[in-house]
């Protein structure tokens, strides 16, 4: 039986390339939102939920780091997806018709130059291949989407700009995400650990927290901050390190974490991505 996938958006989102591109045989689940799409691998009904954690040309997506905190679901891979805007058109349009364009605002940001360039009025659209498929289904000639090479053979699209990003490099990292932790450890294998966490109310603790990191040399690749709660005086850490809890300079380095912090939870460890060490 295939693996089922859940994402956010409708199909031909990037976020269904991502699907098909780690899970080449599963079955991609569309859902409406990132609650949705979480909630389903919560219930089981999917193996896995696949979530962007961040784009590098847009930053980090602002609602998952809202709603990690709450899910219960555990980071069990990371992948890296090349994000290639197309723009399309109606099969039965031809570009001279062309006098708007529409997508999701992200995607029209990241393709500004041509857009200013061709004068293209400028609709805001919930997401990329929704965008298509209001073109598709309203069989609108006039107007242009920005959406991926799956959107345009979904939805029957005509691609007539096949690189419309103003840069080339223009990566989403996914979050792969169930119910089930990983509990393997192979020392030949290099890792990620990812933890939510809060510092006690007293002077120097963060600091001291990024000590035992420091001075057991373990390297921290990402560190974000969150007020929460209604006098905002509560402070959330988001992070991730290099290594597992099973090796000795990482296990010390959690120890000093957990003794300075009066909150600590474990998001997940899992294996560093091959497509880091491209880079």
């Amino acid at each position: 039986m295939s693996k089922k996938i859940s994402f956010q958006g409708v199909e031909g989102a990037y976020s269904h390339l991502a699907v098909q591109e780690f899970f080449p045989n599963a079955e991609a689940v569309p859902c409406k939102t990132f609650e949705l799409a979480i909630a389903a691998a919560e219930s089981g009904d999917v193996d896995y939920a696949m979530i962007p954690i961040e784009n590098s040309a847009a930053g980090r997506v602002a609602d998952i780091h809202r709603l990690l905190p709450k899910s219960d679901l555990h980071i069990n891979f990371e992948h890296f997806q090349k994000v290639e805007h197309k723009l399309l058109i109606h099969p039965e349009a031809e570009q001279a018709q062309i006098k708007k364009i529409i997508s999701h605002e992200q995607a029209l940001a990241q393709c500004s130059d041509k857009i200013q360039h061709l004068d293209y009025d400028i609709l805001i659209g919930a997401d990329t291949a929704g965008s298509a498929k209001y073109i598709s289904e309203q069989k609108i000639l006039d107007t242009a989407a920005i959406a991926s090479s799956l959107a345009a053979k979904i939805y029957g699209l005509k691609t007539i700009d096949e690189s419309f990003a103003n840069s080339s490099n223009n990566i989403t990292r996914f979050y792969v995400m169930s119910k089930n932790e990983n509990k393997e450890f192979n020392p030949d294998q290099t890792y990620i650990s990812s933890f939510l966490f809060s510092v006690n109310n007293t002077p120097g603790s963060l600091f001291k927290v990024m000590g035992g990191f420091a001075t057991n040399n373990v390297n921290m690749i990402k560190l974000e901050s969150y007020n929460y709660g209604a006098d905002f005086v509560i402070t959330q850490f988001y992070c991730e390190i290099e290594g597992h809890p099973e090796q000795k300079n990482t296990k010390f380095a959690l120890d000093d974490m957990y003794h300075y912090c009066s909150k600590v939870r474990k998001l997940g460890v899992f294996e560093k991505s091959a497509y880091r060490s491209r880079q």
